[in-house]
């Protein structure tokens, strides 16, 4: 049977309630129901026939009711690992009302066997597969798993997303992606892993266009580059910013802009003059430890070749404050390690901090060493609350896991 037209419901899950994603009281403050939208599915969206209605309910922000079910032919679904036990009973649900569902996104891509009970899984990078759903779904196949070659796919095909589908209202900020992709290789992170060593870029009429659609929606504010490294491809990012100075100069500055980048930003001061001229007011930057040992070990070298505290003092002065990323739970930690971040807290004057328990990731480098050790803990994986923030240290420890979670403990108060 030929499917020529398609009512597709995208469900975006949940957040487990815990994690650091939620910014309850910042969300409160600002009158917003959750920090960010979510970009993926609409850049799913963009990649369906035009045809083809397209409705989205975040479950984060909003009712999933009987009624948008009962419209759909079909649903797609999916998210991170935060998200996987409510992305789990969506596809349930589905299941149990024998509703078509697809399942997309890093955490299906990293574990799929947990979401064999999807009709269909795109994993990978959805840009250069999705024909491949569609052409199945047309010609009436019921199930079917395709997947993208990691760190392969040609981001300047990537369509403009679906800002249309957005309620813009119900968030802190809204995001838009100029690079996939980091150069280093960090044991914990699965960036590498999904998105490859070599940064790809969009091409600037791309992201200017995507600027261009937001503002035509009337949305003006906080806008974060989601990129997992803005610098991966310093090269590409020093001839995007002319333009994008450009266009906000235009507009009258409409927008202002966060990211996340590497320690190594500091080093180039002509980078961090231009960052901040185009009004990016705030970085987040993975330091992980204090400990240069640690550091090492976790091959996390670019933080060892600076002062953590001339660099982070070097980009404040640039007008760009610092959100930071802590981690207690390493090998390499022989005591305590609570003294010594909350010291690089306050020295370096970071006002905001993600702190985490140290968890081993799918498809990492660690989880692969730790499975090698025979320390990794098995047979959590489908209750995992989702959060590696507070539900970190799925292996055996070499410290006294009690002194672990009293750092965390200490760091967090």
């Amino acid at each position: 049977m030929t499917t020529d037209s398609c009512k597709v419901l995208m469900i975006f899950p949940l957040f487990n309630a815990s994690s650091f994603w939620n910014y309850k009281e910042a969300c409160d403050l600002a009158g917003a129901r959750y920090p960010a939208a979510p970009l993926g599915l609409i850049t799913v969206a963009a990649l369906l026939p035009k045809h083809w209605e397209v409705k989205l309910v975040n479950r984060n922000t909003e009712l999933l009711t009987d009624e948008d079910f009962a419209w759909a032919d079909m649903v797609m679904t999916g998210g991170m690992l935060p998200q996987r036990n409510d992305s789990l009973r969506t596809i349930e649900m589905c299941r149990t009302s024998n509703k078509p569902v697809v399942v997309g996104g890093p955490d299906v891509t990293s574990s799929p066997d947990l979401y064999s009970a999807a009709n269909f899984q795109v994993l990978g990078e959805a840009e250069e597969i999705m024909i491949d759903f569609i052409t199945a779904w047309r010609r009436g196949d019921t199930q079917g798993v395709f997947k993208a070659p990691m760190g392969k796919t040609d981001v300047t095909k990537s369509p403009l997303p679906r800002f249309d589908l957005l309620k813009l209202d119900q968030y802190l900020h809204v995001g838009i992606q100029f690079s996939r992709g980091c150069p280093f290789s960090c044991e914990f992170c699965d960036i590498i892993e999904l998105y490859g060593r070599v940064p790809r870029t969009k091409t600037n009429a791309q992201v200017i266009a995507e600027l261009d659609a937001l503002y035509a929606l009337g949305y003006r504010g906080h806008v974060d580059f989601v990129d997992d490294n803005l610098i991966g491809n310093k090269k590409a990012l020093k001839k995007f910013l002319p333009d994008l100075k450009l266009w906000q100069n235009k507009k009258k500055f409409p927008f202002e802009f966060s990211t996340e980048a590497s320690i190594n930003l500091a080093d180039d001061t002509d980078l961090l003059r231009s960052l901040a001229e185009t009004n990016f007011f705030a970085v987040f930057i993975g330091i992980e430890s204090p400990d240069t040992d640690t550091l090492v070990m976790t091959q996390k070298k670019q933080n060892t070749r600076r002062s953590l505290q001339e660099s982070i003092t070097k980009i404040h002065e640039a007008g760009i404050f610092v959100n930071a990323g802590f981690i207690v739970g390493f090998d390499s930690e022989k005591s305590s390690v609570a003294a010594g971040m909350v010291e690089c807290i306050e020295d370096t004057s970071i006002p905001v901090c993600m702190v985490g328990l140290l968890y081993a990731l799918p498809t990492t480098q660690l989880t692969r060493r730790l499975l090698a050790e025979g320390r990794l803990f098995s047979g959590g994986e489908q209750t995992q609350s989702g959060d590696q923030c507070t539900a970190g240290l799925n292996f055996e420890t070499n410290r006294p896991r009690r002194d672990v979670l009293n750092d965390y403990r200490t760091v967090l108060a």
